[in-house]
């Protein structure tokens, strides 16, 4: 199965539409998560038109911020078991190929508050997961310093906080190919900050079941501060 997830920063921006149409015909993601698309459900379901898909999950934003939309086929089965403004838990399945029983598409808020609350969301759902779970995408958080480059530390507590939640729902980094880091400020010069806010985290049994794979970071021309994640 293959994944395209991105934080596109406003999908009624061109160059974001056309990049993420492009990505859609050139890697054929059998799903889609955006964040951020900051449009009302009637102009994500044109754009999902124009991507190839058929089926759809949306969040709309709240004024001009926010809003989720989660794209598949009609060859998968995908059942949405909870959807928040910040989180979709859903469950997989598909008749040719293997899935992950669970994938959550999550959105960590940039409030350091709000984020330990959806944390905690989080760790509710991994008291019912006995299968395979994938966790991905904008998570607002890193896990070590290394994860960040330019502007000053992040905090230790925020990071042991981060650390803790991955830990106590028994994940781990699925590591990456391509650019070290997913998010740029866009600043000129000492200003500019560089962090890997973009991951996919699996527990044992996803790891066992899909040993080969893979989590590419990719970078979309300038249309979004983030990259694209491809898994």
């Amino acid at each position: 199965m293959n994944l395209l997830a991105w934080n596109c920063q406003g999908l009624g921006v061109a160059l974001t539409a056309r990049n993420l149409k492009e990505e859609c015909f050139r890697k054929k993601p059998h799903l889609v998560f955006l964040m951020e698309t900051k449009q009302k459900a009637s102009y994500v379901r044109k754009i999902r038109r124009r991507c190839g898909f058929t089926e759809e999950w949306i969040v709309n934003p709240v004024g001009k911020s926010g809003g989720r939309a989660l794209w598949w086929s009609d060859t998968i089965m995908v059942n949405i078991l909870f959807s928040s403004s910040n989180i979709i838990h859903t469950s997989m399945m598909f008749d040719t190929f293997s899935t992950p029983s669970y994938i959550s598409f999550i959105y960590g808020p940039t409030d350091e508050a709000d984020r330990r609350l959806c944390w905690q969301e989080v760790r509710i759902i991994r008291n019912y997961i006995r299968e395979s779970w994938l966790c991905l995408r904008d998570f607002n958080d890193i896990l070590s310093q290394s994860e960040k480059c330019g502007g000053q530390p992040r905090a230790w507590r925020k990071i042991l906080n981060f650390k803790s939640f991955v830990a106590d729902c028994e994940l781990e980094d699925l590591g990456f190919d391509g650019p070290c880091f997913t998010w740029c400020n866009n600043r000129e010069s000492l200003d500019i900050i560089y962090e890997r806010l973009d991951k996919a985290l699996g527990n044992l049994q996803l790891r066992e079941l899909f040993p080969t794979l893979q989590v590419l970071n990719i970078d979309p021309a300038g249309s979004s501060d983030h990259h694209l994640l491809f898994i």
